[in-house]
């Protein structure tokens, strides 16, 4: 950690700082445009941490609502601290500083490290750490529970428990869920919205929570950071029905191993930009507008256990309009 001070503005209040955790797919995003769209007039921040080097959730944030800053390739709650420290350390010297920061985690990311930043004498002269905001998918949440320890340190570590998509469940399963979520953490309020619907107004009736509490379950630390990443890009166009068809069959196949899939894709025939994503074993195309530029780069992460790019690649040979060669796509595996 960097040894220089984080400025303090004696003559400005402290900048408000929310913290955004939730499991890959949970909704974090959707959650966090809707609170920008509540926070209309406000001097807002946005630190969007991409788990890979391709910048897909950070494309979806609205811009024209909040300055947004990306740290990619690495978890802020361990490989890029420094680098976080280095952002707060410019918002805390800006000559107009944000009145608000809102912090969007990996989807495994830790927030209890995260929020130990905020500890530091001299951070939180200038940052007050307002809330811990953690989102749930209730579909999904209790299988990612016996997969992995991510889920547990995140629902421990926060203070406001948000379960989102309680349209895909039945009432009497949600009111169960709630009784699980409270046993592991009964400091946390709970939020319960169907669709990301979520405004600012909520946060400020919630009570604040001083200490976070550390894990106890001997799980933890088994699975923590196995999880990896695949990239892929292509200046290709998929055949859409084969696409979904092909990405469909590894969802149900590896459900166990593929945690999420999310990116841009080109889609012979339409001259739109789709939005392709995974919430546990459901796949979802949709059209979200027009492209950048000319040059339609799809790009796609692939976020798990124990993926393979050649596999990656070998699933998605198929699905192209006038088929693939290797010299067509780029693979990253982090």
């Amino acid at each position: 950690m960097h040894q220089a001070s984080v400025l303090c503005m004696s003559n400005k209040p402290r900048i408000q700082v929310y913290i955004l955790t939730g499991f890959l797919g949970s909704g974090k995003t959707t959650i966090l445009n809707h609170l920008l769209s509540s926070l209309k007039g406000s001097r807002v921040t946005v630190i969007e941490n991409e788990f890979g080097d391709i910048s897909i959730d950070g494309s979806l944030i609205n811009q024209q609502l909040s300055q947004v800053v990306e740290l990619s390739n690495g978890c802020i709650c361990c490989s890029l601290d420094e680098d976080l420290y280095d952002v707060l350390t410019e918002l805390a010297q800006s000559e107009l500083p944000s009145e608000n920061l809102f912090i969007e985690t990996t989807g495994i990311a830790d927030p209890g490290n995260v929020a130990s930043i905020f500890k530091r004498e001299d951070v939180s002269k200038v940052f007050e750490l307002k809330r811990v905001l953690c989102v749930i998918d209730a579909e999904t949440v209790e299988d990612y529970l016996k997969q992995t320890s991510e889920l547990h340190r995140q629902i421990i570590g926060s203070d406001v428990l948000i379960i989102n998509k309680i349209g895909l469940v039945d009432p009497t399963y949600l009111s169960s869920l709630q009784k699980i979520l409270n046993s592991m953490n009964p400091f946390a309020d709970f939020v319960t919205t169907e669709d990301g619907q979520f405004n600012f107004e909520l946060l400020e009736k919630s009570q604040t929570r001083i200490v976070i509490p550390k894990p106890k379950w001997s799980l933890l630390g088994r699975f923590s950071h196995q999880i990896s990443t695949t990239s892929f890009s292509t200046l290709l166009a998929f055949d859409e029905r084969e696409l979904l068809h092909a990405l469909t069959v590894t969802l149900m196949l590896y459900y166990k191993q593929v945690y999420r899939i999310k990116g841009f894709v080109q889609v012979k025939g339409r001259s739109e930009k789709f939005l392709l994503q995974s919430t546990g074993q459901r796949l979802t195309l949709e059209a979200i507008g027009s492209w950048d530029s000319d040059q339609r780069l799809s790009q796609m992460v692939f976020i798990g256990i124990g993926l393979q790019h050649q596999t990656i690649e070998r699933i998605l040979r198929p699905t192209f309009a006038n088929g693939l060669t290797k010299t067509d796509v780029k693979l990253e595996n982090e």
